[in-house]
């Protein structure tokens, strides 16, 4: 079976082929079994309903599903979901759908699909989760200055884009909506009534029913056009009754609770669910809310993890999604970025995500005199301009850059394109004498089931797939054991000397020799590997130790191996701050810590110097969440594109290249150069 249609968006679309799961072509040429392809009721598909039926072939209409975006299509256009109606369309309450048909039966309802209803509800509710998914968590300062200066009650009315087919469709006109801002204005007449422009019209592609000029010509000072980009359920939260025509906004005023009246028959109208100003004879039962959840979003609605684009099911796709709200993230029109050398230019501004419009690279030194515009940010790598950031404007955010912690395969001071790093907006990580967005989120988030599932998931794909940092060093078994002879065996990871982790969280100890002093005082009968930094190996960094130093308290140093080989040969790991103490954790090996690294303090390490701040208790599941699938940011190269860390994980562990590592001879500073000058020219084309 092939699917056929003359719209080359469909054909185009990546995604649709694999929610279809058969081939997608441009042009009617199908042949029995094969079945054509519209975009919903739009008028360029007669010809194709047309040649369907003359040709006895089935004809699919397809549509946005009702969680559709990770932001919005004009931002980043990879969907999250499609619809596939073999008999109608959902907005369409002229004519029966697969939706209505499957509402008005029972013998699809089970426990299961109702339980997992209700779960992924209160998610999306909880985490502000809607079809387009661009807009800040919280509303503006300004409007929700203007909310509360009006103590009675309110409504919320809601806009639509002109032309939409779910109004014509749904049994509406435009002249509905001045007929719904009356009603609504009539029928609550103490309540502030707030008009939401829909979010096409904001970003410029549609024109909505209302015009925002309205505010200050219209004379009833009960009514706030609301025309700025916000998250539904920010507003929902704040009103006590939704007005709607047809949009998809009435159904989430369900999920919050709120009373919702409907002046034309969407898909949620006519269940018993909604105060409904038309009947529609078509719909038969009654529902419950989980019910309607279920059908439409869970029975109705297929799915596309937008980073592996593989099929995926709801929870997959609330589990994306709840992780971009649970911090904060940046968001605005410009990226000033400080103090980064040529090299990283060329790749830097895919981290920021596509919202922002442009990225301005600029030195320190300019930060206290720029011209900031509003909607600007500025981006500095870690800790090292700290001088120059403190003289921005109070106005304009500051946010903090650095390495993540699933990063590449090989070294980032052999040049390597990372594919992880963090944006830390009050600290960074690594810094243990102040609070960070990671430790904030980790001292006071709420985990539950799905956060530490997930989280669980993915430490086993990492095990499994044999995944650390920088995947360098030969592989293969280790076996420290007949040497130890039953002595405990100890794993002590160099750093680099120098390093801003070491600086900033590693008051006491901050040298590899005074780390190896200190744990052969320790335990003084244990079995010492030491293990040095691979970027002190390849002669890249400081950080090196002296043979009198080692021969004194390591019992064997490993150069050329893979640090999970290590840690899985070993009782226990002594570290400063070394991510390998995290990676230790993950694999169930006992960790003592030195410092402050990011992962001491929880009650999962044993740790020298106590972090008073960090009085959560936390499981291993929750710290690799709060870790990996919340704080880190992924970039899938050479494609160049966000993607979440199990799809990172996955091409990690399919990158069969060189791991050794040793002194880099001409060759290898040859290569080195030449990865140099490869983003050099990427820089320039910007």
């Amino acid at each position: 079976m092939k699917a056929v249609t003359t719209s080359r968006g469909i054909a185009r679309d990546k995604a649709i082929p694999v929610l279809l799961e058969c081939s997608v072509s441009h042009g009617l040429s199908a042949k029995e079994g094969d079945i054509v392809l519209g975009w919903g009721e739009k008028e360029n598909t007669e010809k194709a309903r047309a040649y369907a039926h003359k040709n006895r072939l089935d004809y699919w209409r397809l549509e946005d599903g009702f969680i559709g975006y990770l932001s919005h299509p004009a931002i980043d256009n990879r969907r999250l979901s499609l619809i596939v109606d073999k008999s109608g369309v959902y907005y369409d309450a002229h004519s029966s759908s697969d939706l209505e048909k499957l509402l008005n039966s029972d013998d699809w309802i089970t426990d299961e699909l109702t339980s997992r209803a209700r779960t992924a509800m209160a998610r999306m509710v909880r985490w502000r989760i809607s079809k387009y998914n661009q807009s800040a968590f919280d509303l503006s300062e300004e409007l929700a200055e203007k909310l509360s200066a009006f103590k009675g009650p309110k409504v919320l009315v809601v806009d639509q884009t002109f032309g939409d087919k779910s109004i014509g469709h749904g049994m509406a006109t435009d002249g509905t909506f001045k007929e719904m801002l009356d009603a609504a204005l009539e029928e609550n007449p103490t309540s502030l009534v707030i008009a939401k422009v829909h979010p096409d019209v904001l970003v410029g592609t549609k024109q909505g029913h209302y015009d925002v000029r309205e505010e200050t010509t219209r004379d009833n000072e009960r009514v706030l056009f609301v025309a700025e980009d916000c998250n539904p359920y920010a507003l929902l939260e704040r009103v006590d009754h939704v007005y709607v025509v047809t949009s998809q906004l009435g159904f989430e005023g369900l999920l919050a609770g709120k009373k919702v009246t409907c002046f034309g028959v969407p898909f949620y109208a006519g269940w018993g669910l909604t105060h409904d100003k038309q009947l529609c004879e078509n719909r038969v039962a009654n529902r419950s809310l989980e019910e309607l959840f279920a059908a439409a979003f869970i029975v109705y609605t297929r799915y596309i993890n937008p980073f592996s684009m593989q099929r995926a099911s709801l929870e997959d796709i609330v589990d994306i999604l709840v992780a971009e709200r649970q911090m904060r993230r940046p968001t605005g029109k410009r990226v000033i970025a400080a103090g980064f050398s040529l090299w990283k230019r060329g790749f830097l501004p895919e981290f920021f995500g596509p919202a922002f419009g442009k990225t301005i690279f600029t030195t320190p030194c300019a930060l206290e005199s720029y011209d900031y515009q509003p909607g600007d940010i500025v981006v500095v790598w870690g800790r090292s301009h700290d001088g120059e950031a403190a003289q921005v404007p109070a106005t304009v955010p500051v946010w903090r850059m650095e390495d993540g912690f699933l990063r590449s395969v090989g070294l980032g001071s052999d040049l390597r394109r990372p594919s992880s790093l963090v944006m830390d907006r009050s600290g960074i990580y690594y810094d243990g004498g102040t609070a960070s967005d990671l430790e904030t989120f980790l001292n006071t988030h709420d985990f539950d089931d799905c956060d530490i599932a997930r989280a669980k998931s993915l430490r086993k794909q990492i095990l499994a797939s044999r995944v650390s940092k920088y995947n360098v060093g030969s592989q293969g078994g280790l076996n420290f054991g007949e040497r130890a002879n039953g002595k405990p065996i100890l794993l002590v990871p160099g750093q680099v000397e120098g390093d801003a982790s070491l600086q900033f969280g590693s008051p006491d100890i901050a040298k590899n020799a005074d780390l190896l002093e200190a744990v052969r005082t320790a335990e003084p009968d244990a079995y010492i590997i030491y293990k040095p930094h691979p970027d002190v190996v390849s002669g890249n960094r400081q950080g090196a130790v002296s043979a009198e130093i080692l021969s004194r308290c390591a019992d064997e140093t490993i150069v050329d191996a893979d640090i999970i080989d290590c840690m899985e040969a070993v009782d226990s790991v002594y570290t400063m701050t070394s991510l390998t103490g995290f990676e230790a954790l993950m694999r169930g090996v006992p960790v003592t810590t030195y410092g402050q690294p990011f992962y001491a303090g929880w009650g999962l390490t044993s740790d020298r110097l106590p972090i008073a701040r960090r009085t959560a208790k936390l499981s291993l599941d929750a710290l690799v969440y709060g870790v990996l699938c919340v704080y880190g940011r992924y970039v899938n190269w050479p494609v160049g594109a966000s993607c979440g860390p199990e799809e990172l994980v996955e091409q990690i562990s399919q990158n069969t290249g060189p791991r050794t590592l040793g002194k880099r001879g001409p060759l290898g500073a040859v290569e080195r150069w030449g990865r140099k000058a490869i983003y050099l020219a990427e820089a320039l084309r910007r």
